[in-house]
């Protein structure tokens, strides 16, 4: 920077003693005092000239530094910039601007902002850029960007008119995070209050399911306390039986109330293990095979002893015996249930649960494993059921990363299949 000055000064000097030469010389009428008070103004006049020179110098140097400050600034700002005209060309933008339309800058000048603005959202970009230039306040709006990859970017536009009304400023913001979030955040405020509404019916139908078993039991026993005296034994002994059937009902139905409420809190532990499967069958259906005695039902099951399963015992037990127990339950005097099981791609196995029952119609078929399905249908012999059972399977089945599904014809009978691994994978 010195040498450049002294460059300059020399230059400056030579021109200066150029003028002087070519001025016509006269005669000096000055004393010796008085030309050496000269010499020392003229000198005086020169230093100062020296110390503007020198300051104007560092002003100049200290202004570069700033204007290449701002440049990096503008350049480097995680927003887009923008400098557009009044029919929407762009002037200048900076490096985040091009990002954000996926152009290099040269190729972006003098095209229009709106042909990077997707199809959906032109207008309000054009609505915008009409605002901005004849309002003198900030004029904001959000539009989409199409970009190269062809992925949506959701933008701000904050837009604002220069001094002299022929160009404004505009500052583009990505808001596609806040966007995704705020979409999240809606679906899952339908997800709930479907869920909600799913569990306020369900609710509605177990609490009509258990004021008839309760209804029955209150009516039998206000019978008993009163008209015992006159009662016979057989009539006593209906009675019982009855009250014995509503009891067991009621108990069925709390105990998978209870189940489900506490799956749903995440209070069921899960431990997935390798076991036989035969055993763990047998193990899970006593209760099934009482039932089936009772209506004539033949249970049988087709499994080989040595086949294995990976799933939590408890879990699994709870599926055979919920799906077992509504084969039993819709089948009619002298039916069939069969349990069978094989393995599946040899990586799974298909355990199915077949029976000769009244089976479904498709309108029932389509509302089973829903909460807001009423599927309650008395069995053959008036046997209540709720289908909350169904739903805790299917709830089961995929905790241990399993499928469930159903084979059903009206008159024909029922097959329910789920899978298990039959290994830790």
């Amino acid at each position: 920077m010195k040498n450049n000055n002294k460059t300059k000064a020399i230059i400056l000097r030579k021109k200066a003693e150029s003028v002087l030469k070519k001025k016509p010389k006269t005669s000096s009428t000055h004393s010796e005092a008085e030309t050496l008070k000269l010499i020392h103004e003229l000198e005086v006049h020169q230093i100062e000239l020296e110390m503007m020179n020198e300051e104007l110098v560092l002003s100049r140097a200290k202004e570069h530094d700033t204007a290449e400050k701002y440049a990096e600034l503008y350049d480097f700002a995680p927003s887009g910039y923008f400098v557009l005209s009044k029919e929407g060309k762009i002037i200048d933008l900076n490096l985040a601007g091009s990002q954000m339309v996926g152009r290099e800058r040269k190729r972006v000048y003098n095209s229009l902002f709106g042909l990077f603005i997707s199809d959906d959202t032109k207008p309000i970009f054009n609505l915008f850029l009409g605002k901005v230039f004849i309002s003198k306040d900030k004029v904001t709006c959000e539009v989409n960007l199409s970009t190269n990859e062809n992925l949506p970017m959701f933008v701000h536009l904050t837009g604002v008119v220069t001094e002299n009304g022929e160009r404004c400023l505009i500052n583009v913001i990505d808001i596609t995070g806040r966007k995704q979030a705020e979409a999240e955040i809606n679906s899952k405020n339908q997800e709930l209050f479907k869920l909600i509404t799913e569990k306020d019916k369900f609710f509605s139908i177990i609490a009509h399911d258990l004021r008839s078993p309760f209804n029955a039991l209150l009516g039998f026993t206000r019978m008993m306390a009163e008209d015992l005296p006159s009662l016979s034994q057989d009539e006593i002994q209906k009675i019982a039986n009855t009250m014995r059937a509503s009891a067991s009902n009621l108990h069925s139905l709390l105990e998978n109330l209870l189940e489900w409420s506490q799956l749903q809190r995440g209070l069921i532990p899960y431990n997935p293990v390798s076991f036989l499967l035969m055993p763990k069958i047998k193990e899970s259906i006593p209760s099934v095979f009482e039932s089936a005695n009772k209506k004539g039902i033949e249970v049988s099951l087709d499994i080989t002893e040595d086949l294995v399963v990976f799933a939590d015992g408890n879990m699994l037990g709870s599926t055979i015996r919920n799906i077992a127990s509504n084969a039993v339950k819709f089948t009619s005097k002298g039916g069939k249930v069969i349990i069978s099981a094989k393995t599946f791609a040899g990586k799974s196995v298909e355990i199915s649960i077949k029976d000769t029952g009244i089976g479904m119609s498709k309108e029932i078929l389509d509302k089973l494993f829903r909460l807001d399905g009423n599927t309650n249908r008395k069995g053959t012999d008036g046997e209540p059921s709720t289908g909350l059972g169904l739903i805790i399977c299917k709830e089961f089945v995929e905790k241990n990363r399993g499928e469930i599904w159903v084979e059903s014809e009206e008159g024909k009978g029922s097959m329910f299949n789920f899978t298990l691994p039959n290994h830790n994978q």
